[in-house]
């Protein structure tokens, strides 16, 4: 055989393996994705057939997010430690004893053992070292085209979530949704194992190492764990001032109308991350082994990307939190077929990375175009779509299919993004990149929770305000009658807007009926919709200040890893 002949085999044969690796992977990810977000659509079965209540379901999907964004870092450490396709594999299998815990638990406290903490350890375990393995096996180009297509296969899990999800659960059961999870886990798990990697992971090879930094894994969790837990009380709390009492065992430790726990639960956490990173940087000067290196974010394009990408979560997830809403409050429509209507999102999104990976991948547009026009993208979807929630502006006869303009675009602004993660995981030299994923992958559970934390309570301090006004200016209602409003829809929108139907009973229940509750329900929807086209403007404000941040981009690319020998 010629030498050329010996090259080509190896080249193909590099090919083969790097498929064989990218599609398990892949798949693995839409699970993950998926897992986040079918549940939505299954709150009502759940309760019924765990004979629970809706806080403790909430709570389970609240904790859920709680232990993946706080373990995210230990994760990326343990993977850089012992290899990252062993991490891999033990978090499959930690993730798969946890489907199964779900699946077949009589009660909430199988839910939230299974799914919030166990399922969340496996995901905080895979998903660093998913990324790290794609990063590691492959090179320039292919990996820009191989991360992209990544992200465009989670945005497609999250879109497909609340529609298959739905599905299942009207056609067989919600608990098939973590059935499914068990099935595909271990077939990934299975082809990995029969995908040996070309050489030794370099990680699994190393020599005796320092002891792990556990005290770190405990700050660090600690610190983001309470960053996540403000971000998800701020839309039942609010931001500044306590719309209701907050209690621990018992205690009222923040009385409504006073400060609102939100603000000393985020500073907290702040404090913790600050005596962390003095820990890790006293780690690196003594020579021993730290949970991460936090000089990595010295490096611009680490930090501006990381930035960028955190920022790229927070706005849609923001807006397609107060999409729903509409169309539960307003239109009527249940979950399913809101997971429908938001498909715009998903074909924007497929439409736009593949584009968006050839441009960047052969070097026609840079990551700062590419990430500038992300967000130029998602301002118009939001400014589209909060013109369509506007009632001066929409019309009458205005269906959930006139939402998807504005979704299509946020989904091309999508697509645009995931060029982000090729741009963070090829800055940093090969030894940094599992400090890196930890951080960025942290950073993005904190943009996604502060996106829904913002936009409801952007919403909720308009819907205050317009329902406050629309009272006042009424000629139907009695003075009495205005101030029973106010406290009534104060209560209201702890969780979110309240639909015509609610107020109407929640009126009901207080004795307020004929005229007034006919006006009262008037001035309800009106000022729904006002504060959801307030909040949706505000989130295409936030996507600008994205521009801003994409800005600082390095023009010209920082090298990356080498090419695995």
């Amino acid at each position: 055989m010629s030498r050329r002949d010996r090259t080509e085999r190896a080249g193909r044969a590099r090919t083969l393996y790097l498929g064989t690796l990218f599609l398990p992977l892949a798949l693995q990810n839409f699970l993950l994705t998926y897992n986040s977000t079918a549940m939505n659509v299954a709150l009502s079965a759940i309760l019924d057939d765990l004979g629970t209540t809706l806080t403790g379901v909430q709570a389970a999907i609240s904790l859920y997010s709680l232990v993946v964004a706080a373990f995210l870092i230990t994760g990326s450490k343990l993977g850089a430690r012992h290899g990252h396709r062993r991490v891999f594999v033990l978090g499959a299998e930690v993730f798969v004893l946890g489907t199964l815990l779900t699946a077949f638990g009589p009660n909430l406290a199988y839910m939230l053992v299974g799914w919030s903490l166990v399922q969340g350890i496996g995901v905080a375990l895979m998903l660093p070292a998913l990324l790290s393995l794609i990063t590691r096996e492959f090179t320039g180009a292919d990996r820009t085209r191989a991360l992209s297509a990544l992200g465009t296969v989670g945005g497609i899990g999250a879109a497909v979530g609340p529609l298959l999800g739905g599905v299942f659960t009207h056609y067989v059961s919600w608990r098939a949704s973590f059935l499914m999870g068990t099935v595909i886990t271990t077939v990934v798990v299975l082809a990995l194992r029969r995908t040996p990697g070309p050489g030794p992971d370099p990680a699994a090879s190393k020599g005796p190492r320092e002891p792990f930094d556990a005290a770190g894994s405990v700050l660090s969790a600690a610190g983001v764990g309470l960053l996540v837990v403000a971000t998800l009380l701020a839309g039942r709390y609010g931001l500044v001032r306590a719309r209701q009492d907050f209690e621990v065992f018992g205690h009222v430790l923040f009385h409504r109308g006073g400060p609102s726990p939100v603000p000393f639960l985020a500073g907290a956490g702040l404090v913790v991350l600050a005596v962390f990173a003095v820990r890790e940087r006293r780690l690196v000067r003594s020579g021993r082994d730290p949970l991460v290196r936090l000089s990595v974010l010295r490096n611009r394009t680490v930090r501006t990307g990381s930035e960028t990408q955190a920022m790229q979560y927070l706005v849609p997830n923001g807006i397609v939190f107060l999409v729903p809403v509409f169309l539960q409050t307003t239109l009527g429509f249940d979950a399913l077929w809101c997971g429908i209507t938001l498909v715009a999102t998903t074909l924007g999104l497929m439409t736009a990375a593949p584009v968006a990976a050839g441009l960047v991948g052969g070097g026609r547009v840079t990551h700062r175009a590419a990430q500038t026009g992300s967000f130029l993208l998602m301002a118009a979807g939001c400014v589209v779509i909060a013109a369509t929630f506007d009632p001066q502006v929409r019309d009458e006869t205005t269906t959930g299919l006139a939402f998807a303009p504005g979704l299509f675009l946020l989904g091309l602004g999508q697509g645009l993004a995931t060029t982000v993660t090729d741009l963070i995981q090829s800055a940093p030299s090969p030894d940094e990149v599992d400090d890196v994923t930890g951080l960025s992958r942290s950073g993005t559970y904190l943009g996604s929770s502060l996106g829904v934390a913002l936009a409801g309570a952007f919403m909720a301090v308009a819907l205050l305000h317009s329902f406050e006004a629309g009272a006042n200016g009424s000629t139907v209602l009695t003075p009495a009658q205005k101030q029973l409003v106010t406290r009534t829809v104060e209560e209201q929108v702890q969780l979110t807007a309240a639909s015509d139907e609610e107020i109407r009973a929640e009126l009901g229940s207080r004795g307020v009926t004929g005229a007034a509750a006919g006006e009262l329900v008037r001035i309800n929807a009106r000022a729904r919709e006002q504060a959801l086209a307030w909040a949706g403007g505000s989130m295409a404000v936030l996507a600008l200040c994205g521009c801003l941040v994409a800005g600082r981009i390095p023009r010209t690319r920082t090298p990356g890893p080498p090419p695995p020998e």
